[in-house]
């Protein structure tokens, strides 16, 4: 668990005035986060969605309207296997250490992509024209595998992202919108009933 790296990682605190955790709740991986010397700044955000689009209502937004989407990333294509994917079973092995025959690999994409109506790939200007490019043609050629293997009736969208936030982050520019300020030994908890990060009192 991250609170367990953290909590045992040697951090001077006459080097350093802060941690900054470049992560969201990311599947409860950092509920409980807390470093006993100093203060962690993080991302007040579920996933790393919204870090990606640059703006947390913009999501928010996009979710309501299209809420069975699948996000797609240069950085998710490189790096992890990815449903639909021509590379999907190398990088599965890569990633699980493990040998999927077809029909394992039909029954999980099944299993994952059954309540998803979407694949939306967030692409930067920043970045390029080839890597967005890149992006837009894995993503597509994932739709249609999808659809022409398993039958599903998936659409292919694209949203243009920012790296405006994850800048803000390293520049020290920290608002309580969208970060949240631990102070040392206080813990990141979540209220589920309403959705909320907030930090112990």
């Amino acid at each position: 668990m991250m609170n367990h790296e953290l909590r045992y990682c040697a951090v001077d605190p006459g080097k350093y005035d802060y941690i900054l955790l470049s992560y969201g709740l990311c599947g409860n991986g950092t509920l409980g986060v807390s470093h006993p010397k100093l203060p962690i700044i993080m991302h007040n955000v579920h996933d790393c969605v919204p870090l990606l689009i640059g703006d947390r209502k913009a999501h928010c937004e996009y979710m309501q309207k299209r809420p069975g989407t699948f996000w797609f990333s240069y950085g998710w294509i490189e790096g992890f296997p990815l449903p639909g994917g021509y590379d999907y079973p190398q990088k599965y092995d890569e990633f699980f250490n493990s040998v999927l025959n077809e029909k394992q690999r039909d029954a999980i994409e099944r299993m994952l992509m059954e309540n998803y109506t979407h694949l939306t790939f967030i692409w930067w200007n920043e970045l390029g024209h080839i890597i967005a490019e890149a992006g837009r043609r894995y993503t597509r050629s994932c739709v249609a595998s999808l659809n022409d293997r398993l039958g599903f009736c998936l659409q292919y969208d694209e949203v243009k992202g920012s790296p405006e936030v994850l800048k803000r982050f390293v520049d020290g520019e920290w608002n309580s919108d969208d970060f949240l300020y631990l102070e040392p030994g206080k813990k990141l908890l979540f209220d589920a009933a309403r959705s909320k990060l907030f930090v112990e009192e």
